[in-house]
């Protein structure tokens, strides 16, 4: 028994006629017979009762038409639920991001993409990578973006890593800086470790900053959890921090200098995290053309 069976029995016993019901479903009479033979045939049990003119349902035929009904209903919303899905006027988007990112990729992302979506439901997880990680795994998030994953967690966990774009770390420094005042583009390994402001361990960008600078063994007074309180550190005069340059045009202020490293290669990837072979949701893919367009 499948939806087009039942779709034609409906018809037929709407119209009273196979003849008219042909007509209605665009088949051919014989054709229609064959499928009200084939439906009694898998149900066991006679479904329509001939009469001189046209056809009327038997007591098993109003059962049935019961369930034709409901079923075709329910199949109609599914299929609308799906257009409605694909053209994203409705649906769910659940997906996880690492804090050195959130707060300065999703305005410049969601904002127009609610504008645009307005009936899509959006859910973030915004958590550092080791718990990013086997929520991409059981489901609970449709991917995550974040910045570095090993290849020995890609393997062990089935996971599919792609770079959406590639952000440029810039040095962070108090106006009256020397490293802030010089002509030349300082260089990371210029930096004294006894000032480097780092976030704490767990944050991919600390893990980054520190392999810049070759610096081993940080001042353990002044690492800090948010890219806003190391910049607020550093404008107070306690040292020099690196950041991504997203978050530098959210905090630029007057009392702080932004600049740019010598040199190539100074950059973290920022990239989408998925199970492998998984496709992305409709609304995901969205996203994420938006994102590779341009973050800024």
């Amino acid at each position: 028994m499948d939806l087009r069976q039942l779709r034609s029995f409906v018809s037929v016993v709407e119209e009273g006629s196979l003849s008219a019901a042909s007509k209605r479903c665009h088949l051919s009479q014989p054709a229609l017979s064959q499928q009200m033979q084939a439906l009694e045939e898998q149900l066991g049990e006679p479904l329509l009762r001939r009469l001189p003119r046209g056809v009327e349902p038997t007591a098993a035929g109003e059962l049935l038409i019961s369930h034709a009904r409901t079923l075709l209903a329910q199949a109609e919303q599914l299929r609308q639920d799906f257009q409605g899905r694909r053209e994203l006027e409705t649906g769910r988007l659940a997906f996880g991001i690492i804090p050195t990112v959130a707060p300065y990729l999703l305005p410049r992302l969601l904002a127009p993409f609610r504008r645009e979506h307005p009936g899509i439901t959006i859910a973030i997880d915004e958590a550092r990578t080791p718990a990013l990680l086997p929520k991409t795994v059981a489901g609970e998030i449709e991917f995550a973006i974040l910045s570095d994953v090993t290849a020995e967690e890609r393997r062990k966990w089935s996971l599919n890593l792609r770079e959406l774009f590639r952000e440029p770390l810039l040095l962070a420094a108090p106006a009256s800086h020397p490293l802030a005042l010089r002509k030349n583009p300082p260089e990371p390994a210029e930096i004294d470790p006894a000032e480097l402001i780092h976030l704490s361990g767990g944050h991919c960008l600390a893990d980054r900053a520190l392999k810049l600078c070759r610096i081993r063994n940080p001042n353990p007074g002044l690492q800090c959890d948010q890219i806003g309180t190391a910049l607020a550190m550093t404008a107070a005069g306690m040292g020099v921090t690196i950041v991504p340059k997203l978050a530098a045009g959210d905090h630029a202020r007057p009392d702080l200098v932004f600049r740019p490293f010598a040199g190539d290669g100074l950059h973290r990837s920022i990239n989408l995290l998925k199970r492998r072979g998984a496709k992305l949701s409709p609304a995901a893919v969205r996203l994420m053309d938006a994102l590779r367009a341009g973050p800024a």
